[in-house]
Formats: C-alpha cells, sequence, structure tokens
C-alpha cells in the first residue's frame, strides 16, 4: 500500500507574510535639523525630509528672486540654508516650503484627449502642475498614440445598455487592465466601436467592458449612428494607450521635464454599485491602479476632469502618432494649451506665513494639545502650516527659518526700463539766403545707451529701511520658541535682519526677552528662551561664478550654524559645545565689528561669527535664558538627550509589575546609561534617587514608581581673566579672575 502526503506549497488567500528582522535599539539623533522657508517649487508646509544638496534640488529647485534692491535681485533664503547645512558636516535635514495664501498651479489642456459622455457631452482633459508657483512658466504639454493590436472573436452586448463582452483569442488579454480603452472595427454597420475595459478573466480570454461609444472618422456622434447589434463580428481591435511629455521652453532651447509612458485612457477601478471610494479622487492617465501622488514631481491632475472620467470616456481626438511627439511644433513661450499659469503668490510678504495661523498666539502649555485637537484627536484632521509642520517630526532637534529675516517687499513693481525713443529728424537749413561755407563738419549728437532688460525687472522693490516693522518677526520667533519649549527636545537657531546694526540687534533681544509669551519671567518653570539661540552678523558665500568672479550672497548664519552643530554631535556628542569649529563657505562676515560692540552682543548672549586668519568660527554657544545653568546650548542638548532616553526606557516599562526586581532594574539600566555619559565626558557626576523619599507606599500600591535624577552636566570654558602684575624689581604677581 503507498502513501501519499499532500503538502501546500503556496499562500493562503488574504494572507500577507511580510519576514522581517527585529526591531533593534536606534541611535538618538539631535543632528537632525529643520528649515522653513521660500523655494522655486515643491509641495506647500509639508516636512519632507532631504539628505544632500542633490536631493533637495530635485524635489525644491534652485534659487528664488523673490524682490529687488536698487536693480539687484534679493533671493530667497532657505537653499542657500540648505547648502550651507549640508556644506558644514550636517546629513539630514526636512525642509517645508511655504509661499503665499493664493499661490496657484499651472494648468493646461492636454492635447489630443477629450472625455465624451454617453449623452454626448464632451470636456477637455487638463492636468496641473505638480505643485503651486511659477516655477513651471514655458511649459507644454505633448502627447503621442500608441496601440496594441488584438485578436478578437466577437463583440457581444449585454441587455444592460452600455455593457459588452469581448471573446479574445487566448492569450490576448495579457498587458490589458481595468480602465483601458479599446478601439473595434465593427465592419460595414459601424466604422467602429470605443469601448472600456471593466474587468479581465484570462482564463476564459474575455473582456467585461461597462461603456462604448461609436465613433466616425474618430469623431464620437452617438446620435447620428445607427444602434450596436446584439452581437458583431470584429473586423481589428487594439488598445490604445499614450505618452505624456512635458517641456520647459526657453529663448534658446526646450528641456524634458516629465516623461510618462504607455498611460490609460480611463478610469482604473469603478464600484459596482454606490459612491465611488474616497482613494479614487485622481485621474487615471497616470497608468491605472490605485493614485500614486508620487509618480510624477511635475504634473497632477485636474479635479474637474477627475470627475468627468468618473461618468465618461476619455477618448483619442487628433492625438499624434508614436514618435511624433517631439516634432510638434509649439510656442517657443510654451504657452501652448495653457489654461492658468502658475503663481507663488508672493509679490509682497507676511512672516505670518511661516507660522499655522490656529497655532500663532499659543503658550507653550495650550501648543501641543491645540496641535492634537487640529490634527490626531480630530474627525476632520487638517495639516499644520509653517513651522508646525515639524511638530510631529520627532528627529528634528534643531530649527531655523532663514526666510523670516527677511526685510520684505511690497506689490510695487518696479517700472519697465523706458522704450527706446527714435531723435527727431534735424530741422532742415534755409538756404533762402547766402551762407559762408565752413571747414569743420558738424559733430552729430551722441545717441543715448540702450537699456537692456533683466529678468528681474518684473520683481517687487524691496521696502525701505523706514517702513520695516520688527513685530511681525518677533511673532514668528516667539511662536518657533513656543513651539520648540513645548515640545522640550528642539532648539531655535534665530539671526536678525540683513540691515540691523549693534543698536537695533540689542533693541531686538531685549524685545524678544522682555515678551510675555516666553520669557523666563513669565511663570513658566522651563525658561522657554533657554530652547533659543541666537547667531550674528550674516555672512558672504559664493553663489556662482560670472566670468573670474565670484558671485556674493550675504545670507543668515541659520543653515551654516546647523550644520556646524550637527557635525559637532556626530564626531563627538551633543554635550559638545558647538563653537570654535571653522566653518565651511563663508567668505567674508557682512558687518565688521568692533571690540566694544562684541562686548556688548556677547553679553546679550548673541553668538558673534567672528573671523580669524584663515577661518570663520563662532565665537559662542550661549542660549538667550536668563539662568545661568541654562546658558550653554551644549547643557540644554544634553537635557534634551536625558529626556529622549527617558522617554524610550519609560516606554518599555509601562506594562511591568511594580515589584523589587522592576525597580532594580530601572536602577541599573539608569545607572549603566549614566556611567557610560561620565566615561564620554558629557557629565561631570550623576546621582539617582528611587528610595522611599519619593517612592511611598501610596504610590507603589497605585502602581507608580518615580525616579529622581540629578546630573551635573559639563560646561565649556569659555574666558578666564588672568592678571600679570610686577610687584617690584624681578617680582611678577599672576591673579585669576
Amino acid at each position: 500500500m503507498t502513501t501519499s502526503t499532500l503538502t501546500f506549497h503556496g499562500r493562503l488567500p488574504g494572507v500577507d507574510c511580510d519576514p522581517a528582522l527585529p526591531v533593534g535599539d536606534q541611535p538618538i539623533r539631535l543632528d537632525v535639523a529643520g528649515f522653513v522657508g521660500f523655494a522655486q517649487k515643491g509641495p506647500l508646509d509639508v516636512a519632507v525630509p532631504v539628505e544632500d544638496a542633490s536631493q533637495y534640488a530635485a524635489v525644491f529647485g534652485g534659487d528664488l528672486p523673490l524682490a529687488q534692491d536698487g536693480g539687484a535681485p534679493v533671493y530667497a533664503q532657505l537653499p542657500t540654508a540648505v547648502r550651507s547645512f549640508f556644506d558644514n558636516g550636517g546629513r539630514r535635514c526636512y525642509v517645508v516650503r511655504v509661499a503665499g495664501p493664493d499661490a496657484i498651479p499651472g494648468s493646461w489642456l492636454v492635447p489630443g484627449v477629450q472625455i465624451w459622455q454617453a449623452n454626448g457631452t464632451v470636456t477637455p482633459a487638463v492636468v496641473e502642475s505638480a505643485w503651486p508657483g511659477s516655477w513651471s512658466a514655458g511649459t507644454s504639454i505633448e502627447t503621442a498614440l500608441s496601440t496594441q493590436q488584438l485578436k478578437v472573436i466577437a463583440y457581444v452586448k449585454r441587455v444592460a445598455p452600455s455593457f459588452g463582452v469581448l471573446s479574445l483569442h487566448h492569450g490576448q488579454t495579457t498587458g490589458i487592465q481595468s480602465g483601458d480603452l479599446i478601439r473595434l472595427d465593427l465592419g460595414p454597420l459601424l466604422p467602429g466601436l470605443y469601448v472600456r475595459v471593466r474587468s479581465v478573466d484570462a482564463s476564459t480570454a474575455t473582456v467585461l467592458t461597462d461603456l462604448e461609444l461609436p465613433y466616425l472618422l474618430d469623431v464620437p456622434a452617438p446620435s447620428s449612428l445607427p444602434a450596436i447589434p446584439p452581437s458583431s463580428a470584429v473586423a481589428a481591435a487594439a488598445v490604445l494607450r499614450f505618452d505624456l511629455l512635458a517641456r520647459q521652453h526657453t529663448s534658446t532651447d526646450a528641456r524634458l521635464l516629465d516623461r510618462q509612458d504607455d498611460l490609460a485612457f480611463g478610469a482604473s477601478v469603478l464600484p459596482q454599485a454606490g459612491p465611488r471610494p474616497a482613494w479614487y479622487d485622481v485621474l487615471q492617465l497616470t497608468g491605472g491602479g490605485r493614485p500614486d501622488q508620487s509618480r510624477s514631481m511635475t504634473l497632477r491632475q485636474d479635479a474637474a476632469t477627475m470627475e468627468a472620467l468618473a461618468t465618461g470616456m476619455a477618448v483619442p481626438i487628433g492625438m499624434a502618432q508614436p514618435g511624433s511627439a517631439a516634432d510638434i511644433e509649439v510656442d517657443p513661450s510654451g504657452n501652448v494649451g495653457l489654461l492658468q499659469a502658475g503663481d507663488d503668490d508672493l509679490g509682497w510678504f507676511d512672516p505670518a506665513w511661516f507660522v499655522d495661523p490656529a497655532l500663532a498666539t499659543d503658550t507653550i502649555f495650550s501648543v501641543v494639545g491645540h496641535a492634537d485637537q487640529l490634527t490626531v484627536l480630530s474627525h476632520d484632521p487638517v495639516a499644520l502650516k509653517g513651522i508646525h509642520a515639524l511638530m510631529y517630526v520627532d528627529e528634528v532637534a534643531l530649527v531655523a527659518v532663514p526666510d523670516a529675516a527677511q526685510r520684505g517687499w511690497s506689490s510695487v513693481v518696479a517700472p519697465p526700463p523706458p522704450a527706446s525713443v527714435e531723435p527727431e529728424p534735424p530741422t532742415p537749413l534755409d538756404w533762402s539766403d547766402f551762407r559762408c561755407c565752413s571747414d569743420v563738419a558738424p559733430t552729430p549728437p551722441l545717441p543715448d545707451p540702450p537699456v537692456t532688460p533683466t529678468a528681474f525687472d518684473g520683481l517687487p522693490l524691496l521696502d525701505r529701511l523706514a517702513d520695516f516693522d520688527e513685530t511681525p518677526l518677533l511673532d514668528v520667533q516667539v511662536a518657533l520658541v513656543t513651539m520648540c519649549a513645548a515640545r522640550a527636545d528642539q532648539v531655535a537657531l534665530l539671526s536678525v535682519p540683513r540691515h540691523y546694526d549693534v543698536p537695533s540687534a540689542l533693541s531686538w533681544r531685549a524685545r524678544i526677552s522682555a515678551d510675555g509669551r516666553i520669557s523666563d519671567t513669565s511663570g513658566m518653570g522651563s525658561a522657554p528662551l533657554g530652547y533659543a539661540g541666537f547667531w550674528h552678523p550674516w555672512a558672504s558665500v559664493v553663489t556662482g561664478q560670472v566670468g573670474n568672479r565670484s558671485v556674493l550672497r550675504d545670507v543668515p548664519p541659520d543653515g551654516t550654524v546647523a550644520g556646524l552643530i550637527a557635525a559637532r554631535e556626530l564626531a563627538r556628542g551633543a554635550w559638545i559645545a558647538p563653537a570654535g569649529t571653522p566653518a565651511q563657505g563663508l567668505v567674508r562676515l557682512a558687518d565688521t565689528l568692533t571690540d566694544a560692540e562684541e562686548v556688548q552682543l556677547f553679553n546679550a548672549h548673541a553668538n558673534l561669527l567672528v573671523h580669524k586668519p584663515g577661518t570663520f568660527s563662532a565665537l559662542s554657544a550661549h542660549t538667550l535664558a536668563g539662568d545661568p545653568a541654562m546658558l550653554q546650548i551644549s547643557v540644554r542638548r544634553l537635557l534634551i538627550l536625558l529626556r529622549k532616553i527617558c522617554l524610550l526606557l519609560g516606554s518599555r516599562y509601562t506594562f511591568e509589575v511594580n515589584n523589587d526586581r522592576f525597580r532594580q532594574l530601572v536602577r541599573m539600566r539608569f545607572d549603566r546609561i549614566l556611567a557610560a555619559l561620565v566615561d564620554r565626558g558629557a557629565l561631570h557626576a550623576f546621582r539617582m534617587v528611587t528610595d522611599g523619599s519619593v517612592n511611598t507606599a501610596e504610590d507603589q500600591d497605585a502602581g507608580r514608581f518615580i525616579v529622581v535624577l540629578q546630573v551635573a552636566p559639563t560646561s565649556p570654558i569659555e574666558f578666564i581673566t588672568v592678571t600679570l602684575v610686577r610687584t617690584g624689581q624681578g617680582l611678577l604677581e599672576i591673579l585669576e579672575g
């Protein structure tokens, strides 16, 4: 007798196996920065992780001119800050792009594509730029048709008026997907028929269609064609797809921005009955399947087109054949089919754009709870804007808003250069009387030099210094410090506008210290200004070459400082003071300070960039806190590190039984971690209290366990005053302090 064992080697229906290694301990990083500002393109109010300058350029583009000052362009500071961060040793940051409240994307007609409804209504197909802004100016859209021939046995029309079945030869269903458009040649009765694929059954080689539209000479006319018979032989059939190209045109050439091949005409998955699912709200010109918002960094789908495709059918009308898309003649400006030009709405400047308006007035006690109510606790969550888009990015430990220090500009646009005027013809001479001849030929007047327009002539004018208002800048910086202090694990990097002299900087310092929302005397207990540092002055970096001359641009120190702090931590630890390290990429300081001015700013806790032979570095790394214990940024960041360690360990102990073994385990774990920090130079000493003085019998009965950590952080030595006094012949006395 022979027995056999049936072994199943497949996978059960509906079971998805995804083996993975267990997650190990991840290092706690405080070197990740967050930057908020103006960018050429990219998503608005979304924190995007970036790990090098080229990745930033791929998502957010390059330099963005915002205004002009005396004919010279004023650029957005965000791109330069991110480049400086990486140049100075940073490895990872998050970038949040902001723009004006009325920023809109550009939109274009898709050439050769129209959407036809069963009642004969026709609407155009429209695509729009992936992100709002004027970065898409000069873009043209091109299409090219592609076909896949099929061998069809017959087309059978169902009882329902819009449903049918295509019977194919076996093997012909490969490559056909839901939402595809098929063109049928039904012989002499009908020139042809467009049908949309609903589902495909490869086992029976049949295709179910859910919408049909007769056409005549590539022009659909359902009202003028005879009825479709219940069953028809098919002379020819083809699956229709198309390629979509986006080109950006300049005065000299055109470059390919995006190319998407083998796109489907119709919707991908339509529900059998009832309303469309929420995820369906994307036009399936992107190739079918569930919507993939990341497929293209250039184009997105228009909402009206999505709605039309939900009930209609996209068909090719006069679309170019394969290989001819590149030969289409287009306007050099790239404005063929342009419906709406993109706009950043940056013709004016308002620092309030950097803050979520719903959280602008919150304190450190309310901002986190209010943000939770708007997002994770809300039935209709909203996306936070500006700096608050970083609220839930846990790994961000440094936050800067370099464009908040812009001087500002208004909607007043600089007048264009005057048009050249033809000189008036000379007055004819009067020859009615006798005149003596002259040996000297008259000198013709010199023409005025031509005025050459520049690319910056249409930019708004920078505001006058007399019109600058510091209050909106302070509101942004107070909101930033509030968020950092409320989270208790971020440090704000602050700077002041380029035109500030020493008295202006000291006045700003006094105002932010006295602001009741974050001042050390506000009764908040946690010294919010201990989560902020101020660096000064601006510096110049090289941004390009014109001939043999380098082009310099003044930038705030935010990006450079963030990179120096990140590099110092990666090399030695978060508790090492990020000062005295040579900065990379700086060419000169925007302002030269006297010794007396340096002393004034240093005493006001400003971290000064100083120039030593061959190097630029920060003289100190202070917070704005009035408490001497929280003066050093290295101390604040060490406490942030300890807080993250405690939260990480605490989450592991949440469901442990509060017994002697558990309490001993906690003591041993914290003792090992703190001892390691002592060995690495982060702490002078530490003390841990878990006895009955903090854990009473009532605490133990309630399952509560309290650990009190007392630490003595190391603090950098900055200046020691040594006085040499000659007291007599050959005698020298040394005094310290």
